[in-house]
């Protein structure tokens, strides 16, 4: 009997603790296996602590987030890549320097992204290759795949396995109307993403790329907050594609 009382009471505590906690990781995800996203790169600090997301196109360049670069240094930032698990072994390359997009809105986040370029170049495997760059337009009605390592509760560490969701693309007309005073900041360069509530993105899962068909098609930006229901706002690679083939 005391050890049933005992039960009920860890169980409701835990339920408390779950209902007050946000999960702040890619929310209703599914963990990635091993060659599921070979470009996948882990953005680290000097302290080897995942914050952003990252995508590997090439031997020295990573696209990721503006935002996820701002304030700091590319010499002391790592891309690490190779592994599903931020707790395993990985190859970490430093940062030679990063260039923001030159039409960067620190208010909008329109064009939220930067190219990272390392100083090194970065050994291709069979677990680490780079991605191609979806060239189109993506029409609303397109089913995407999203990976990161989010921190897995408000304040906590990042998941340390890889996870992945799957995204609904939608109208940019449909997701200002849903977003409602902040859908002003979705421009033309936006992409939007609408799932059930529970699913969606978080904290640390910006930088990462939306792919489709294997061709990385967005590059995740913001959410208010996080699997709310609202739409992730992602930055539409087909209006950055030429910036970044000029400099790669």
């Amino acid at each position: 009997m005391l050890r049933s009382v005992f039960v009920i009471i860890c169980l409701a505590v835990g339920f408390v603790a779950a209902a007050s906690t946000p999960d702040k990781r890619i929310v209703g995800g599914i963990p990635a296996e091993s060659g599921d996203a070979p470009w996948m790169v882990s953005m680290r600090n000097s302290f080897n602590i995942h914050f952003c997301g990252g995508t590997l196109l090439n031997r020295r360049f990573v696209l990721t987030a503006a935002t996820c670069m701002q304030g700091r240094l590319s010499s002391t930032t790592m891309a690490v890549v190779g592994s599903r698990f931020l707790n395993t072994a990985a190859a970490p390359y430093y940062g030679l320097q990063t260039i923001t997009h030159p039409q960067f809105n620190q208010n909008t986040l329109e064009f939220n992204v930067a190219l990272f370029q390392t100083a090194l170049n970065i050994v291709f495997t069979n677990i680490v290759q780079p991605i191609q760059l979806e060239p189109g337009f993506i029409s609303a009605g397109s089913r995407a795949r999203m990976f990161g390592w989010g921190a897995t509760a408000n304040g906590g560490g990042n998941s340390n396995a890889l996870n992945f969701v799957n995204l609904n693309v939608i109208d940019n007309d449909i997701c200002r109307s849903v977003l409602g005073a902040n859908g002003m900041r979705v421009g033309t360069s936006s992409m939007c993403t609408q799932n059930r509530e529970g699913q969606g993105l978080c904290t640390n899962d910006a930088g990462g790329a939306l792919v489709l068909d294997n061709l990385a098609i967005g590059v995740a930006s913001w959410k208010i907050p996080c699997a709310t229901g609202n739409p992730d706002v992602f930055v539409r690679i087909s209006a950055i594609r030429d910036w970044i083939v000029s400099i790669i």
